[in-house]
């Protein structure tokens, strides 16, 4: 078997077919990458499966030496028309002039100040819990 099948692949498509009752081409084709293998580790895979129990419907094109992905349509870019002049009249008209946001200002000294204190206070409380759990541990020996 390829690098690509591990055996958790194997072992998921066991359990599918299990519960299916037997595994398609389509199974199959979600499960792994089928056109990228050759037929050989394709049939070497239908085997171990078929080993387990399981039947297996494989179509005919599988079995060729090299299975072709099927072909999707080509992709191309949606035409999208040039608006008339009207329409791009009614978009330049606006009901009032666009205005300037509000600057945003900056909070005063004060705020900021308060902001570092409580922060001091903070780390000054958590040093003197701290100090405290030490002394109590040292004081009790546990």
């Amino acid at each position: 078997m390829q690098q690509a099948l591990d055996s958790n692949t194997l072992d998921r498509l066991i359990a599918l077919g299990r519960q299916q009752g037997q595994l398609t081409t389509l199974d199959l084709e979600t499960n792994l990458p089928i056109y990228s293998m050759s037929a050989e580790e394709i049939a070497l895979i239908v085997v171990h499966i078929e080993e387990a129990g399981i039947p297996v419907e494989l179509e005919d094109s599988l079995a060729s030496p090299q299975p072709k992905p099927p072909v999707a349509p080509p992709r191309s870019a949606e035409i999208i028309p040039f608006p008339d002049r009207t329409a791009a009249a009614r978009m330049k008209k606006r009901a009032a002039p666009l205005q300037k946001a509000e600057p945003v200002q900056a909070k005063p000294a004060f705020v900021q100040q308060e902001k570092r204190a409580a922060h001091w206070a903070v780390a000054a409380a958590g040093l003197l819990v701290l100090a405290l759990m030490v002394g109590a541990l040292a004081f009790f020996g546990v």
